[in-house]
């Protein structure tokens, strides 16, 4: 089911309040404070937002499992070749996701801001026309991202001893630049759906390619003997698949409600002039992820210094955490939707009301997550390492990992809430700021240092910077004054 957004008129809020009738998203889930009165309680509010908010975030966090899917496939692939392979797609894709994947769903994080807010207002064939010219940005992005890709066999000897395994990774990546168009393309398209409030296409258009993925890599990879490059190209071929079929899904009768906000190509897609606002949210999302991902990669690769065995073990952790991760991020693109809505159509107080709600739901989330984490520390890292040190290295962390999920998923409702508000660039500051000065030093020294608190450190470290930015971002959301974003809006749409 979708719905359709644009500012209540005045007197409709009372009116469906009076005559009993259910609240869309026409109306403030969480009514604007009235001297008429509203006869549904500020409870039942809550709980009409909430279930809005679960609305959203049951397919969003199918939809980033599934994509997130295409990792394990290619680790599953490559540990069943041989260790160089599997070394390698490691190497490949830790710079495929910093040096791609981070850019372009920063990027689209803009589209969060601005198809949502551009919806709320009302402004339909806005939506379309911000889809239009982030795919123009992105395109003219892959260029350079096109080029170190091609070029990373060269670019990855400087960095990686054995030569080989730089060749093989280099290899790898240049056969998923195939792919590059279709990952970035699927990104900015599912948001003209999801500004719409449809949640689900996107995450049905997974449920088929993500078995279609392990068919292909396994088939190129082991049927045709293409070894590493065959798992890479099987995953890039799946990724043009994705948005071919959710424009057909677009274009067929299932999708027509969603032509209000096409109004076909236009040539004002290409003013100079509109691309300002995007070019910013766009850099400050990309930064934001590359803030935030390249300092765990720089985190790992000191672990290295300890021992090959506490290197395996932060491996594993990581990837137990960025599981965990993808629930309260999936929740925060919700959020950063629905506020956009909100603050599209002028509903300021509901806008607050309603954060305070998510923010007691993002603690539920982080608490919830590190609880399991931490009463399954001796079996989760059984799943992925089968060396009784390196599980037990792991299992010793377990309690300061779980304790970072509290903070991570904070922290995705921060940066959810200023999507919405369209303040990425203030997440891209405190991120880059706290965690290039403060928090990765700290954990590197807390990891080797005097303290020898090794891999707890790591954890500490990077955890002790989050609540830093968790502060600073939740400060800077007191003192906004919310209706600037409300102007701003107006200013973009005028």
């Amino acid at each position: 089911m979708t719905y359709h957004i644009r500012p209540a008129e005045s007197g409709e809020v009372h009116d469906r309040a009076a005559n009993h009738l259910p609240p869309s998203e026409s109306t403030p889930l969480l009514p604007e404070p009235s001297s008429q009165g509203i006869v549904s309680s500020a409870r039942d509010d809550d709980w009409s937002e909430l279930w809005l908010l679960v609305r959203y975030s049951v397919p969003l966090i199918s939809t980033y499992l599934l994509q997130y899917s295409w990792c394990i496939i290619v680790t599953f692939i490559s540990g069943h070749l041989s260790a160089d392979d599997l070394a390698a797609a490691s190497v490949g894709m830790t710079t495929m996701n910093i040096i791609g994947f981070a850019a372009f769903e920063g990027m689209a994080t803009a589209l969060d801001t601005l198809c949502s807010q551009a919806y709320g207002s009302g402004s339909l064939t806005g939506v379309g026309l911000y889809v239009q010219r982030m795919l123009i940005l992105m395109a003219f992005a892959a260029v350079p991202i096109g080029a170190i890709w091609a070029a990373s066999p060269w670019i990855l000897s400087l960095f990686v001893k054995q030569h080989h395994l730089a060749v093989m990774a280099g290899t790898f990546l240049r056969v998923s630049i195939i792919g590059m168009p279709g990952y970035a393309s699927f990104e900015a398209l599912k948001r003209f759906l999801q500004a719409q409030g449809n949640f689900k296409a996107a995450m049905c258009i997974l449920v088929v390619c993500a078995p279609v993925n392990a068919l292909l890599s396994w088939l190129f990879a082991f049927k045709f003997g293409m070894g590493l490059a065959g798992a890479a190209l099987g995953t890039a071929l799946t990724n043009n698949l994705r948005p071919t079929l959710l424009v057909l899904y677009i274009m067929s009768p299932a999708g027509r409600w969603s032509h209000q906000c096409w109004g076909g190509f236009s040539w004002s897609a290409l003013s100079v002039s509109k691309f300002g606002p995007m070019i910013k949210l766009s850099v400050a999302g990309s930064l934001v992820n590359l803030a935030e991902w390249a300092a765990f990669e720089i985190v790992a690769f000191s672990t290295s210094y300890l021992s090959t065995k506490h290197l395996a073990a932060q491996t594993v952790l990581t990837t137990i955490s960025v599981v965990s991760w993808h629930i309260p991020f999936s929740v925060s693109v919700g959020i950063s939707t629905r506020i956009g809505h909100l603050i599209g159509a002028g509903l300021l107080a509901t806008a607050r009301r309603a954060a305070i709600l998510y923010g007691c739901v993002f603690a539920f989330i982080g608490c919830f997550d590190g609880l399991v984490i931490f009463l399954l520390r001796h079996h989760l890292p059984q799943f992925f390492s089968d060396d009784p040190t390196v599980c037990a290295l792991a299992a010793k962390t377990m309690l300061a990992v779980s304790v970072f999920q509290v903070i991570d998923g904070f922290i995705c409702y921060t940066n959810g809430m200023l999507r919405g508000l369209g303040r990425q660039s203030v997440a891209a500051w405190v991120v880059t700021l706290v965690n290039y000065l403060g928090a990765v030093p700290l954990a590197i020294w807390l990891e080797l240092g005097p303290s020898g608190l090794e891999l707890n450190g790591v954890w500490i470290g990077v955890g002790s910077g989050m609540v830093v930015i968790a502060t600073v971002e939740c400060c800077y959301m007191k003192i906004l004054r919310w209706q600037n974003c409300v102007d701003n809006v107006k200013l973009l749409e005028g």
